[in-house]
């Protein structure tokens, strides 16, 4: 049945649903009065399945499933309610012995969250809509396409979702993009490496900083030692890298956001940054930098309290504290005017390649009630969609962390697509249902521990080598005060000639990796699966296979 929430109190609603052979959908009219609806649930699956069937739930990433996985039905025994938020993809899916489906939400699709609960050895699944007593700017839809034969299963619904969006006009392949921008070709045969050059204390020492309570900051790797490192990838036969500059910035990493000039002094100022970049192009690699659009610190010359994004009750709404101090949330509209007069500003610089923007990937979309600048989900999609434009118009290219559903076609190159593999939440099995749906348009990293993979453990670079991942290398990626550190304590340093050499050698040990894998970098991910305990195929749509074996922890490259 479907129904609307209101004080607790469920209540059925008008609903429409199409039918035709392996396709239904179901819609409710946004145009009903939703004045004292708290939430919306648009389908209810009773008894899809029992905890003794072989089978699974498709959950993709979002508050209450740390990654994109499986919930599998025998894996669980206890009566469990899980509501999974803010799902990096608006879909979900479902296979049991009679039958396999993928669903799209389509229609209010920031409202949506998926609800799965095991009640008497019972599985149900419950997709709803927050409503919140807002009226909808469009209608609430879920599409539903039956899966069958080889199709049913994951990888087959991962597939159906890329034609999705490739029919709808939204997915372009890598190797056609390439042909018309040179900067995504160079990016598509190089690997990533980002270089934190400086920062303050983080987590911060001050929250609210001023020029006079300012605390001092770390030099890590200034311009000149930048170049070093250039010097030394060319001597190793690193022919194609491209560098991207974090703490470039006034003040270092997350120094003064939205703030990025003047160019941080520490590091040796505007000057020898213009002649680094220069440097850099003319030895054959590419350079980029790090921005941020979606948050500001009070420390900031352009900080303003209106431009904070505001919620329903008015309060301006902080985020986490940082180098900076305490973060404010920019209004997406006013994020996206910055842009406008910042990004340009950065370009003239020098930069030429795949820019970055900070956590404009990973972030869901955000409303803002202020009364000046109000903001729906939609509308905050759209602003950064188009700070994503201003940045390839501008430097060639865009990339971010996370690569969430709305923005991947925006985006050339994803930093990791979930910060955690698996073994929190409802995922009891981790997939790479975002390549299969988007490798081949979108270059990526898979996870934040993949990072410097050949720094690291055999099993890190393997899981970087199953899911089609560009090697990508961070300098100084440990830096938190407190041991905090998502990409993991194996880090990549140059404070020594011995720590220089070392460390692009390991670069280049990813390098060539990944020019052995060339004809994949352009290639859809077409299946994964696994053969035998620890041992993954991943299948392309060139031929190409690669299988990994966590027992003997090697891969192979069948073509």
């Amino acid at each position: 049945m479907i129904a609307v929430y209101q004080n607790g109190e469920r209540k059925p609603i008008p609903s429409n649903v199409f039918e035709k052979e392996g396709y239904r959908s179901v819609s409710v009219s946004g145009d009903l009065d939703f004045s004292k609806t708290d939430y919306l649930e648009l389908e209810d699956f009773e008894a899809i399945a029992t905890i003794r069937e072989e089978g699974y739930i498709v959950i993709p990433r979002g508050v209450g499933c740390d990654d994109y996985g499986l919930c599998l039905f025998q894996n669980h025994s206890e009566d469990f309610e899980q509501t999974v938020r803010e799902l990096n993809m608006p879909v979900f899916g479902l296979k049991t012995k009679d039958r396999c489906f993928l669903a799209v939400v389509c229609g209010m699709t920031w409202n949506f969250r998926l609800k799965i609960v095991l009640k008497n050895g019972t599985y149900s699944i419950y997709p709803e809509f927050e409503v919140d007593a807002e009226q909808p700017d469009e209608d609430f839809k879920i599409e539903f396409f039956d899966l069958t034969g080889e199709n049913a299963n994951y990888s087959g619904m991962a597939r159906r979702y890329r034609k999705y969006r490739m029919d709808k006009g939204e997915l372009t392949p890598l190797s056609e993009r390439m042909k018309e921008n040179a900067y995504l070709d160079y990016a598509v045969n190089s690997v990533m490496i980002r270089i934190r050059c400086g920062w303050k204390p983080a987590p911060p020492q001050v929250l609210h900083q001023t020029a006079e309570n300012e605390p001092e900051m770390h030099v890590a790797c200034d311009f000149e030692r930048v170049g070093d490192i250039l010097d030394e990838l060319k001597a190793q036969g690193v022919d194609k890298a491209e560098i991207c500059l974090v703490g470039w910035n006034v003040k270092g990493h997350d120094g003064r956001w939205p703030q990025s000039f003047p160019v941080c002094k520490e590091l040796g100022g505007e000057e020898k940054l213009r002649a680094l970049i220069q440097k850099a192009q003319r030895m054959g690699y590419q350079i980029t930098c790090h921005t941020n659009s979606t948050d500001q610190y009070e420390i900031a010359d352009c900080y303003d309290t209106e431009n904070t994004r505001r919620n329903k009750a008015g309060e301006p709404i902080s985020n986490a504290a940082w180098s900076g101090g305490q973060m404010m949330e920019l209004c997406p509209k006013i994020g996206y005017e910055q842009a406008l007069e910042m990004l340009p500003e950065v370009a003239s610089l020098g930069f030429k390649g795949i820019h970055y923007i900070d956590v404009l990937g990973v972030i869901y979309p955000r409303k803002c009630y202020h009364e000046k600048h109000r903001v729906s989900f939609r509308q905050s999609v759209e602003y950064a969609k188009k700070i994503c434009a201003i940045a390839r118009n501008e430097f060639g290219g865009i990339s971010s962390e996370g690569a969430y559903d709305y923005l991947a076609p925006d985006l050339d190159y994803g930093l990791y697509i979930s910060f955690n593999q698996g073994g929190k939440g409802i995922c009891d099995k981790s997939i790479p249902f975002w390549q299969v749906v988007y490798h081949g348009t979108v270059l990526s990293n898979p996870y934040a521990l993949t990072v410097n993979s050949t720094f690291k453990e055999p099993e890190s670079l393997l899981k970087m080598i199953e899911y089609g991942g560009r090697p990508t290398y961070y300098y100084y990626s440990a830096f938190m005060g407190n041991g905090k550190n998502w990409m993991g304590s194996t880090d990549a340093r140059c404070d020594t000639q011995e720590e220089l050499r070392d460390s692009v050698s390991r670069i280049k040990n990813g390098y060539e990796l990944y020019r052995q894998m060339s004809a994949l970098h352009t290639a859809f991910m077409e299946k994964h699966e696994e053969v035998s305990e620890n041992v993954y195929e991943t299948t392309f749509s060139n031929g190409a296979i690669i299988r990994v074996d966590y027992n003997q922890k090697k891969y192979e490259l069948i073509e």
